[in-house]
């Protein structure tokens, strides 16, 4: 994405096998960028825990959109990172192969301030032979940060923002 759009682009991770790759891989992507005489934005990778990092909270209100691999997420850390959201700008995107939130999820007075509430997601499929972590289909969501629904379920109510 850094390549085609020049935008910024930042990884965590916090196992040490896979950031050492992830190191590589920026390091090759520099590399091959320079070779074939192209531009691209900032890539920077970081080892480090993604709900403990200072960088990782420092960069949260800036960023557009969010991969988060979470597959394997234990639900407590899934719940930790949507406290995490929270500090996502409206309009900001989280790619996720499982969702934050289900896709009927209706604000009531007993969630307006559960972090779910602020956002929308949609579900996408993706196929077979198409993702380097299985051969099977699958799909992924991307849920869009919108904080429209609770200002709305509020106003309603004679409470404002």
């Amino acid at each position: 994405v850094a390549a085609q759009t020049g935008c910024r682009a930042h990884g965590v991770e916090i196992m040490k096998v896979p950031a050492r790759f992830a190191l590589r891989q920026a390091r090759e992507f520099a590399h091959r960028m320079k070779l074939y005489g192209l531009s691209h934005g900032a890539v920077t990778m970081l080892r480090a825990d993604f709900c403990e990092s200072a960088d990782v909270h420092r960069l949260l209100p800036t960023v557009d959109v969010l991969l988060v691999n979470n597959y394997a997420f234990d639900s407590a850390l899934n719940h930790n990172l949507l406290q995490m959201f929270l500090d996502l700008k409206d309009g900001a995107r989280i790619v996720s192969l499982k969702p934050f939130v289900t896709p009927d999820y209706k604000i009531n007075a007993r969630n307006v301030y559960a972090p779910e509430s602020i956002l929308s997601v949609r579900r996408f499929p993706y196929w077979s032979q198409c993702v380097s972590w299985t051969d099977s289909g699958g799909e992924y969501f991307v849920q869009t940060v919108d904080r429209s629904g609770v200002k709305e379920f509020l106003s309603r109510r004679g409470i404002s923002l």
